[in-house]
């Protein structure tokens, strides 16, 4: 089992004073915003929904009122599962070596858990045009939604009628003002609800990944006094404040975390007041430290074990909230 010890931290216990510097933090947690949020102990749970009513018909004298029944929408099932980290400290290292400021990196551990559940949820964005993906363990994670298709697709479907929708933008444009007037074209013409009637989501958040230019698009759009696409002053910017920007520092990585240079342009427009995007807690992100005479505290050994952990689950059960693009020009 690998341990901090004297040999794998020799500076740890030289005979002289090293002056440790703050190591990178990690990313900030912002992926959970874009998620209904729900804690429960259930390993398993089952979501749908079912739509209003539609319309109202019109009733001649004489006549029964029209009797309608709502569709339910698909249903999507969700398990949980765990994730933890281990660090295993030797009595030696802590009583020979600068323990101090390798305890205060290490109480760090906890957030680990965290950051591995901001990647997750960040995850189901970077892989939306997929069904699957395979996580960094080897584990594959299925990602469809409750009609079977990605979440990304030119052709999802309802139960109660044969009508398809999409909500990939077509020809996958930047993120530009053309681009953002597409997205909102999807939003008000394709969104359907159970039974084929239209329905308009009304967006209000801009994702985007950590992509300098696309950032930058990003904030003209949403700050500028003037329309970004003209030299005439006095024109009015119709976007200036209109949706809330969110910056997903893991958008564009592989699964183990890696930046993966293809997924740089990616941008999604949503509404996070109507998401379908279910996260599922069990057991909060949280460090275990170690006390002397615990279950962490190894008899035999002395050794001390620091952890940390957390369960969830993650489904996506309808996209009618979420449309975006791959930024890369492909119809």
């Amino acid at each position: 089992m690998a341990k901090i010890n004297s040999t794998t931290y020799t500076d740890f216990v030289r005979n002289i004073t090293i002056l440790w510097r703050k190591g990178f933090e990690r990313v900030p947690l912002v992926a959970k915003s874009l998620y209904d949020v729900r804690e429960n102990q259930l390993q398993t749970t089952s979501h749908s929904s079912l739509d209003g009513f539609t319309f109202a018909r019109i009733k001649d004298e004489g006549d029964n009122y029209f009797q309608e029944i709502p569709t339910q929408n698909y249903l999507k099932s969700a398990t949980k599962y765990r994730i933890g980290l281990k660090a295993t400290i030797t009595f030696e290292m802590r009583l020979y070596n600068k323990y101090r400021e390798m305890g205060q990196r290490l109480t760090r551990l906890g957030e680990a858990a965290a950051y591995r559940l901001e990647l997750d949820l960040t995850h189901r964005l970077t892989f939306w045009t997929a069904t699957s993906y395979v996580s960094l363990e080897g584990n594959t994670f299925t990602t469809t939604v409750g009609d079977g298709l990605a979440l990304g697709s030119t052709a999802h479907t309802v139960l109660g009628s044969s009508t398809t929708f999409r909500n990939i933008i077509a020809n996958n444009p930047l993120l530009s003002k053309g681009g953002l007037e597409a997205a909102e074209a999807l939003f008000a013409q394709q969104m359907i609800d159970s039974s084929g009637v239209k329905v308009t989501p009304h967006p209000d958040t801009l994702v985007v990944g950590n992509d300098p230019a696309t950032i930058n698009t990003a904030r003209e759009l949403m700050q500028s006094s003037a329309d970004i696409t003209t030299n005439n002053s006095g024109v009015v910017n119709v976007y200036k404040g209109k949706y809330k920007i969110v910056v997903l520092d893991h958008l564009a990585t592989t699964a183990a975390g890696a930046r993966n240079s293809a997924k740089e342009k990616y941008w999604f427009l949503v509404e996070v007041g109507h998401t379908d995007a279910v996260l599922e807690i069990s057991e909060q992100p949280h460090l275990i430290s170690p006390q002397p005479g615990n279950n962490s505290d190894e008899f035999d050994t002395d050794d001390w074990n620091y952890k940390c952990s957390a369960s969830y689950s993650i489904e996506i059960i309808d996209p009618k909230w979420l449309v975006g693009s791959l930024g890369d020009g492909t119809a």
